[in-house]
């Protein structure tokens, strides 16, 4: 299970706005009794965050992937954050197992991969193949880049960390899995890659390392098990407050179905570990009003509700009684 605590990877949105430690130890609780999960991948920029996160995981007894992640940095502000929290990921190996987990689809949240100023311009761009294309023969090629970095990441955490080390990256991303001990891919399933998805996870294991799906995942409407990691997109913020695009209509059935369809796939392909995202998508929350109603262009399997608590959807339920 995706676990956040908040992270600002969009200037202006903290993912998280709202945390303490009772009402993390209360979710982390339902993700290890009743969803059974023996491992939690923790996403979030403050440190003081992580920790307490990961430290309730490890009493709960599960693995943590820990996932520090800072949004628009630049390469060496990026190398000192990695090094700061690999020091924080190697103290928490001392109350349990701890992943680190090097970075989140660098070429979309960094800067120095794809052009762009900002996360939006970059995920603009990327939804666009020929402008991105075009942005790349003036910028060279991002994907070598990429991999420069992701060197550098290694070796700095290597220094500070002597856990296992994978990456969470986006399935465009070609990345060189030499230095990492796991490979790690959000791979959701969409209208693009349905036919030949069971083969993209075959191609992840010609690396010859574990496979890792740091992401997967499904939102709340019809049709969105065709947009897949693009799901979110059906919302329309600029209108204040915030609303759904026209023509979305809440189906908690497609999320359920989709998620039991994909551990299923899971359990027959060579895959070693896989995390649901998301546990609730705080920046979504429940309203009365469908029009309103954010949640439903969120991948939480659980709604995050105005009064701060939360309340189980379809999904959680395919999640509880799912054959592990």
């Amino acid at each position: 299970m995706n676990y956040d605590v908040g992270a600002e990877m969009i200037a202006g949105r903290l993912s998280r706005p709202a945390f303490d430690e009772a009402t993390a130890r209360g979710e982390l609780t339902a993700i290890a009794t009743d969803l059974r999960c023996d491992a939690v991948r923790i996403s979030g920029e403050d440190p003081d965050r992580l920790a307490t996160a990961a430290r309730i995981a490890h009493e709960l007894g599960m693995a943590v992937y820990l996932s520090p992640v800072r949004g628009n940095l630049r390469e060496a502000e990026a190398l000192a954050y990695v090094a700061e929290t690999a020091e924080l990921a190697e103290q928490l190996r001392a109350t349990g197992e701890v992943v680190f987990v090097a970075g989140l689809e660098a070429t979309l949240f960094q800067h120095g991969f794809f052009p762009g100023d900002t996360t939006l311009d970059r995920i603009t761009l990327a939804s666009r193949p020929v402008r991105l294309l075009l942005g790349m023969l003036r910028t060279g090629d991002p994907h070598k880049r990429l991999n420069a970095y992701l060197a550098k990441a290694v070796a700095v955490i290597r220094e500070r960390f002597g856990g296992p080390v994978t990456y969470a990256s986006g399935s465009w991303e070609r990345v060189d899995w030499t230095p990492f001990d796991l490979v790690g891919v959000n791979l959701y399933r969409s209208a693009k890659n349905r036919t030949k998805y069971r083969q993209l996870l075959r191609d992840c294991t010609r690396h010859g390392k574990p496979v890792i799906l740091t992401e997967f995942g499904c939102c709340t409407y019809r049709g969105a098990a065709d947009r897949g990691g693009m799901g979110w997109a059906a919302l329309d913020r600029s209108t204040t407050p915030a609303r759904l695009a026209d023509g979305i209509v809440r189906d908690e059935t497609e999320q359920a179905t989709e998620l039991a369809e994909l551990l299923a796939i899971y359990r027959e392909e060579p895959v070693d570990g896989a995390f649901v995202f998301t546990w609730a998508s705080y920046l979504y929350p429940w309203d009365d009003r469908p029009e309103h109603n954010l949640d439903t262009a969120g991948y939480g399997v659980v709604a995050a509700l105005p009064d701060g608590t939360w309340r189980p959807k379809e999904a959680y339920a395919v999640l509880a009684s799912a054959r592990v």
